[in-house]
Formats: structure tokens, sequence, C-alpha cells
């Protein structure tokens, strides 16, 4: 009996060890089969959010056309130019209800301004902002004026004419009823406008986007031109200096309740302003490390709390893009966020999309199963001609924007 019991004893011994063993081995595996999957879907990855290396010299040779199946360029290099062209692409103004409100005219001499006014452009106007000199109205925005033929705002506004343009210039519009905005500097006609928004609704917006005024903070702020043509909330300065007393009053209409959103980093909106904020309401940065960065962390962000925010990360939407070498365009183009696409600004540092815009765009590239034509899809809108984004970032803007196979390239049609 001992014999036999020592025997048994010895079986299960080496059952046990080999039991672990087994499944010391199965973990190894598993484990490394978890490893080449992970490491196969980081090269996917990479492989995925990586730029085109090889191009085509030839392909901006002969060009005919300037828009592509994914891209549509407004082809101009002033920003006077570009908001006629945009004012013809969003109001097509053929019936009464596709015309426009009112035309926001604005002087195109200080881009705060011109940035400030875009608030107007979805309420109470429902109208295009036309950028012109300060001291004369040119033939072409005069015939764009007459092409729109607006039908007018609530208060029979039929021209909401922003910042310092001159009133001879606007005696050749008299024909118009005209309204005019004016202000001593950036912050304090940022404050007139938020006042007007807030007659024509009878109430301020509780939120409120602040950005710098300086003129080597313009990039950071840029971006808040299409959400706030889309939004009600408005564009509030704040300079090197901290908050100016016209900011200050316009946050205190909020009666300490704002919703207070900063666009950029540190260098442009320091953190001691940052703090002297909360006096009026809750603080939340959005920002990136430079101005590209900054414009994809906006496109992104959402405060769910407040619905406040473009919240794109996921396919189907339109998108602007201009050149960090021409913001005037990009001012030029806002409208593009308030009818049609609702495009958000992205800027592209020197007219080139860069690995940080590519990888974005990975990201929410639209995919189907079986049948492409059921969408999703994105669309960009290109501000400026070829000497500020060329058609060769055009075209890996394109591809990037393809809707294609979940399996990949654009196989996979049913039959």
């Amino acid at each position: 009996m001992k014999k036999t019991s020592g025997f048994l004893l010895i079986m299960l011994i080496t059952a046990i060890v080999l039991a672990a063993c087994q499944n010391s081995e199965t973990g190894h595996e598993k484990n490394h089969h978890e490893h080449q999957m992970n490491a196969h879907s980081v090269k996917e990855d990479k492989t995925a959010a990586s730029l085109p290396t090889e191009f085509n010299n030839q392909a901006a040779e002969g060009l005919i056309v300037k828009d592509t199946k994914n891209t549509t360029r407004l082809n101009a290099n002033t920003p006077e130019e570009l908001s006629i062209m945009t004012s013809q692409t969003v109001w097509p103004a053929t019936h009464r209800q596709n015309r426009p409100g009112a035309v926001i005219l604005v002087s195109g001499d200080s881009w705060q301004t011109v940035l400030a006014a875009a608030d107007l452009i979805h309420h109470p106007n429902n109208g295009p902002m036309l950028i012109t000199d300060h001291d004369k109205i040119s033939d072409n925005i005069r015939k764009e004026i007459k092409r729109l033929n607006p039908t007018g705002a609530s208060d029979g506004t039929q021209i909401m004419a922003i910042g310092n343009i001159d009133k001879k210039a606007l005696q050749k519009l008299d024909s118009y009823k005209v309204k005019q905005l004016k202000g001593n500097n950036p912050a304090e006609l940022a404050k007139e406008i938020d006042k007007e928004y807030a007659g024509a609704g009878d109430e301020y917006p509780k939120s409120v986007i602040i950005g710098s005024s300086e003129n080597d903070a313009e990039l950071y702020t840029l971006p808040a031109v299409n959400w706030i043509a889309h939004m009600p909330e408005p564009i509030l300065y704040v300079d090197k200096s901290g908050i100016p007393e016209e900011t200050a009053k316009a946050l205190k209409k909020r009666n300490g309740k704002a919703n207070i959103y900063i666009l950029g980093p540190e260098t442009a909106v320091s953190k001691k302003t940052e703090k002297a904020l909360k006096e009026y309401g809750t603080v939340k940065r959005i920002s990136g490390s430079n101005p590209v960065a900054n414009s994809i962390a906006f496109a992104k962000y959402k405060d769910k709390s407040t619905n406040f925010g473009w919240g794109i990360t996921a396919p189907g939407h339109g998108l602007s893009f201009a050149s960090t070498e021409t913001p005037d365009l990009a001012l030029a183009g806002a409208p593009f966020s308030h009818l049609g696409k609702h495009a958000p600004l992205l800027v592209l540092k020197n007219g080139q999309a860069d690995r940080s815009i590519y990888s974005f765009l990975s990201d929410i590239q639209p995919s189907f199963q079986n049948d492409p034509q059921d969408g999703p899809y994105n669309h960009a809108f290109i501000l400026g001609t070829e000497n500020e984004i060329s058609f060769q970032t055009q075209g890996i803007l394109d591809d990037i924007l393809e809707i294609k196979s979940a399996e990949g390239g654009h196989s996979g049609h049913s039959s």
C-alpha cells in the first residue's frame, strides 16, 4: 500500500508540473500573439498616418480644373475677392429662400475687426461677410451686394457696416438700409458686436470665446472665426496687459456665470489672465503648442456639459483649410461654417499638410463595408490659390478625405 501510494504521489506531482508548464506556455503564446497583434496595429496606424513620399511632378501641368472630387478651391488671393467668391458659393440668391437677410460689410484693415464681425453672419443677419477697404467700396463689392439683393434683417437692416468704414464710402450704398458699428479698439468693437447680437436675441449668450488681440497671437485666435460664424458665442479680446475694461464689461453681462473658453496656449493668453477670468465664470482652455495643433485641438474639442465645440472625431464633415501665411483668406472664408457643410477651420503650416494634419484626417477618414454611395463623406474647402496652397497639397488632402473600403483601398463594392 505504501509503495502504491508513493507511486500515485509521484504521478500526481508530475501531472501538476506538466499542467503548469502547459498553462505557462499558453500564457506566453497568448502574450506573444497579443504583442504581435499590437505591433501590427501600431504598424498599420503609423502607415495610415504617414504622408505620401512619392510624387508625380507633372500632376499640376495643364490643369483646367480647380476642384477635386473631395475638395473645392476658392481660387482667390485677396480677402475681398475671396469674400465675394465665398458669398456666391454660400448664397446663390436665386430666390427669396437663399438670399441673405443682411450683408456684413467689414473693413479689412484689422484682422481683429474682421474676426469679431463674423459673430453676426448667422444671427441676426444670415448673410455673407464682404471685406472692403475702409475708405472706398469697390465696384465688385457693390455688384455683389446688388446680386445678393438682401431681404433685410428683422429690423430692416440690409447692410451691417463694421469697423472704421468712411461715411463717404457708405453713401454709395444709400439705396440700402445701412447700420454701422464702430469701436476705438478691438476689445470695444468686440463688445459692441456682442451687444448687437444680444439685442437681436434678447439675451447674452452664456458662453464666450476669449482670444488674444495681439498680432503675434493671430494664428492662435484665428480658428474662432468659423465657430462664431456658426454658433452664438462671440469672441472677446484680451491682450498682454490682461483683460481690457471693455471685455470686462461684456463678461459682467453674464452675471458671473459665463462659460469662458480660452483659445490658444499660455504664450497667447497668459496663466495670469486665465486666473483673472475666473471672476466672471467657469474657465476652460483649448490649445495646441503651435497654430496647426491649436486648430486641430479646437476642431476636436467638445464640452458635453454646454454643447460647445465642434467635436469632430469621426468621419462625415466639412473642413476649411487656409495657409498660416494668409490668415486674412481664412477670415474671408468664415461663412463656410454657417451653411452647407458647416466647416471648422484648420490651418496648414506654410500651406502644406504636415504629419499632425494628416494624422487627424486619417483618424476621421470615412470607410464603408459594402456600399460607398451610402457615405459618410468628408469634404474640404481650400482657401487660396495654388501659390498659397499647392495642387500637390490639395491632392494629398483629397486622397485622405476619400471614402475607402473598410478592407483597405476602394475595393469591396457589392456585386
